[in-house]
């Protein structure tokens, strides 16, 4: 600044902000305040009016460019600017560059976003050509303006957004549709869902300018859909009373910069964190070189305190090897009184060392004395490393090389010179480093006669990348052709022009994934072979309970092949009254990979429905994830059959022997009534009584067995009746037992009311329930006499009846089966256990018609513990 120079004294932070904005455009533009002082501007400004930056920057448009002869308008333009939100547009004025060269120029300018509490303006010069008759050809005018900008421009009109004008830009990236006349709907379908038309609605019907950042498109084309990144501002346009006529679409592609960031932060560790803007620092010191003053985003970036930071504590922050060269090029800049400008490593609050500029200049008083140096520190450590990436393009490829653990090597030239190949490729290919150097024909001989040299040589005609996925190699390892697999790209490598010089080349053996994929196919083959030789009905699903394959038996018995069955889909074979319920049982075991297991049937191809036992169990991962699901419907017709000969031969025996058993049953207790009545005495001591009193208990059990198949034979036919009423459940458990102690007098049986509840239910059957319980554990404990009885409550509404005996115990692996019709554990005493597998199957049947459910916890040679699960009257117990 010169002496004569009233200071500029505009907040650095507001003058990096103006310079942020300006930073990607080509055109005259500038930033300025309210008082119009120029706080920033374009290249293309400085070369219009041949002004050297340090002197446009801080100056008053006014002073600076107004022609005398327009003396009025440039404060009109500011006048209109502070006092309206309305952009301004075409504003005509006559300027004079340094030179005193007259430029007509039309100006478009609009207020920008507060910054700081703080309003900007920014102004667009356009220089206006003049026809011969004096009149401003603003067609001509326009189509430079859009022809000449470097971003992709067009307007729409109305709310359809209509597309008007469009620049050469804007359709080259459409692929030169015709768009003139046509809606943005019509011409880009493919934006609705991608948020686009939502967009110019909002900014139509508004009257806001929406700014977008790095924003995906998604456009299709005739070769192909492609993606473009877009910087974009949506801009109003409005007529003279202030309605919005349409939009005014300025977009910058990014993709390039977008993906150029993208892969250095994949590629090396140290760009990951990439930085959006670059942060300034500003400093000042006093002629003596000492700082005095540093913003916040100094202590902000390297974490220093302000008492660090005075006088050269600065210069602490930077790395060791720079601090001695940079502190006295530091103080030689004071001394000598002149501009400063370094570049070093700044260490930042994480303990971080990044790439800085560092700049200042003098700074004088009014009256010429040297004040010290104002400056700035900007963090250029991105654009550092991408400088040295282009100067040492080499250096770091072959860095990238010898380092990587994949093997890696750059062929250069059609001839596919080997320029690098780290130790992972030469150990591929069998070589020694000998081969560096040479052609790849000449170093790998064995290649002749396989695709290789033509792929290699079509990727660098075409430029497309190669990737080879399991492809075979022949290569001479260890004196002897070795076949192997391997996954491998060919990448064509570009020099700055974008023309191709070679090949990336990076390569993995996977010749052991490809013969375990071999060898799983071929125990896919012997499965299925297997599966074919197995005389049930093998189905595999995936995890969903898609199906992927059914043996041969499958199609035997359907009559269908594999397309057909998966089509017309297995489930449509069950019987209609089996069906709902396969369906929410399968559906249950998919949602928590629960073996399947049910009894249904199924239709084969004559229309015949036969039974099968169908069992499905998941198939999991390491990680306890369900791969697939494995089935197997074995036929059990015959079984069922069999099962069938026997009910009915039951229901028949038991329907004869009711009448029979009954009279028995009378004579008897006539006699002991008798005995009792006259006190008979039998001569002989002949034990009569007591003969006859083991005769009524054995009648009584031969009843209840007898009950018991009639119970079986009701629940087939669904004629079984619950007469429910509501009682005590405590009472009816003391009742019960007493009763079951007038017959078990050598069994000791404690009940434990723990909680009392009222039911509403069947007494009788639940009491039948209990005394099976009871007689069962009487049963399985031949060598203990004691067996508890416990009322508990089980959860907020339910109740629970349990019998715990001490007798010989269940294996864990039998207690879903207990429950089966007709089902008998295997023992070694069938005299002592005896019985045909009914109770307990009735048992369940009764508590599972009411809605209650029984549990089994039972060891072997520790004891049982059965307890059935009731809902409680809680109305009743409240």
């Amino acid at each position: 600044m010169k002496s004569s120079q009233v200071p500029f004294k505009e907040d650095p932070e507001q003058i990096e902000f103006a310079k942020n904005i300006l930073i990607s455009l080509r055109d005259p533009v500038v930033v300025i305040n309210e008082e119009g002082m120029i706080l920033a501007a374009t290249r293309k400004m400085y070369e219009v009016f041949e002004t050297p930056p340090a002197t446009l920057q801080g100056m008053n448009l006014l002073s600076l460019l107004e022609d005398k002869k327009e003396s009025s308008r440039i404060p009109e333009l500011l006048e209109t600017l502070r006092t309206s939100e309305e952009a301004v547009k075409d504003f005509p004025v006559l300027l004079s560059s340094a030179n005193l060269k007259r430029h007509r120029f039309s100006i478009n300018a609009n207020r920008l976003p507060l910054y700081n509490q703080k309003t900007y303006f920014l102004l667009c010069f356009t220089e206006v050509h003049v026809l011969p008759d004096g009149n401003i050809d603003y067609r001509k005018l326009l189509h430079e303006v859009l022809s000449e900008a470097p971003a992709l421009i067009c307007t729409l009109r109305g709310k359809d957004h209509i597309f008007e004008l469009a620049n050469h830009k804007y359709q080259d990236l459409l692929e030169f549709r015709e768009i003139i006349g046509k809606s943005v709907k019509e011409v880009l379908p493919e934006v609705e869902n991608q948020g686009f038309i939502k967009m110019l609605d909002g900014v139509y019907n508004t009257g806001k300018p929406f700014i977008g950042k790095e924003i995906s498109l998604d456009l299709k084309g005739e070769n192909g859909g492609k993606t473009v990144m877009l910087d974009f501002v949506y801009q109003p346009i409005k007529d003279a009373a202030g309605n919005v006529e349409g939009i005014f679409v300025h977009a910058v592609d990014v993709t390039e910069k977008v993906l150029n960031r993208q892969s250095l932060e994949n590629s090396e560790k140290e760009l990951r964190n990439v930085i959006d803007t670059v942060p300034v620092i500003i400093w000042i010191t006093n002629p003596l070189g000492e700082g005095n003053y540093l913003n916040k985003e100094w202590y902000q970036y390297t974490g220093q305190t302000r008492k660090e930071s005075l006088g050269a504590g600065w210069v602490e922050a930077l790395h060791p090897e720079d601090r001695d060269k940079i502190y006295q090029n530091f103080m030689e800049a004071h001394r000598e009184r002149k501009e400063y400008h370094a570049k070093f490593r700044l260490r930042n609050k994480n303990g971080s060392y990044r790439w800085v500029v560092d700049r200042g200049r003098p700074k004088w008083t009014s009256e010429g004395e040297f004040e010290g140096l104002i400056g700035t520190v900007t963090d250029v450590h991105d654009d550092y490393l991408k400088e040295q990436v282009i100067k040492e393009n080499e250096h770091r490829i072959r860095s990238i090389v010898e380092q990587a653990t994949v093997a890696t090597a750059v062929y250069t030239g059609r001839e596919m010179t080997i320029e690098l190949a780290n130790d992972a490729m030469i150990d591929l290919w069998g070589k020694t480093r000998e081969v560096v150097g040479k052609s790849l024909r000449e170093a790998l001989p064995e290649l002749e006669g396989q695709p290789f040299h033509d792929l290699l040589d079509k990727v660098f005609t075409t430029g497309e990348t190669y990737w080879g996925k399991e492809d075979r190699v022949d290569l001479m390892r260890n004196g002897s052709l070795e076949t192997g697999y391997y996954n491998f790209t060919y990448k064509p490598l570009r020099n700055e022009e974008g023309e191709i010089i070679g090949i990336l080349n990076m390569g993995l053996n996977v010749t052991e994934m490809v013969e375990s994929k071999t060898l799983l196919k071929e125990r896919e083959r012997h499965f299925k072979l297997m599966a074919d030789l197995m005389p049930g009905k093998v189905i595999n699903t995936d995890a969903s309970g898609k199906p992927i394959f059914f043996n041969q038996n499958w199609y035997d018995f359907v009559g269908l092949d594999f397309e057909q069955l998966k089509e017309y889909s297995w489930e449509n074979f069950i019987h209609p009254s089996e069906e709902n319920e396969v369906r929410k049982k399968w559906s249950h075991s998919l949602k928590t990979g629960k073996t399947f297991e049910m009894q249904l049937r199924l239709r084969d191809k004559d229309g015949n429905y036969l039974w099968h036992l169908s069992r499905n169990e998941a198939v999991k991962g390491e990680n306890g994830e369900i791969t697939m699901w494995i089935g197997i419907s074995t036929e059990i017709q015959r079984l069922k059959e069999e099962e069938k000969r026997k009910e009915d031969f039951l229901k028949m025996v038991s329907h004869e022997l009711k009448t029979p058993v009954t009279s028995i049953k009378g004579y008897v207790q006539l006699l002991l009534n008798l005995l009792e009545k006259y006190k008979l005495e039998i001569p002989g001591n002949v034990p009569l009584k007591p003969s006859l009193e083991r005769i009524d208990n054995q009648i009584v059990r031969l009843t209840r067995l007898i009950a018991e198949i009639l119970d079986l034979s009701r629940l087939e036919e669904n004629k079984l009746e619950l007469k429910e009423e509501e009682f005590d459940l405590n009472e009816m458990v003391e009742q019960t037992i007493q009763d079951i102690k007038l017959t078990n007098t050598q069994h000791q049986m404690e009940i434990f009311h723990s909680h009392r509840a009222r039911v509403f239910a069947d007494k009788d059957r639940i009491g039948q329930v209990l005394i099976n319980f009871i007689t069962n554990a009487i049963k399985y404990s031949p060598d203990s006499q004691y067996i508890q009885i416990h009322v508990i409550k089980v959860g907020s509404d339910k109740v629970a009846v349990s019998v715990r005996d001490k007798g010989i115990g269940i294996d864990a692996k039998f207690h879903k089966n207990i429950f089966k019709r007709f089902y008998r554990i295997g023992v070694e005493s069938k005299e002592t256990y005896s019985g045909f597998g009914i109770g307990l199957y009735l048992a369940n049947e009764i508590i599972e018609r009411h809605n209650g459910y029984i549990e089994v916890k039972s060891k072997i040679g520790e004891g049982s513990d059965f307890s059935f699960v009731l809902l409680e009257n809680k109305q009743e117990n409240e």
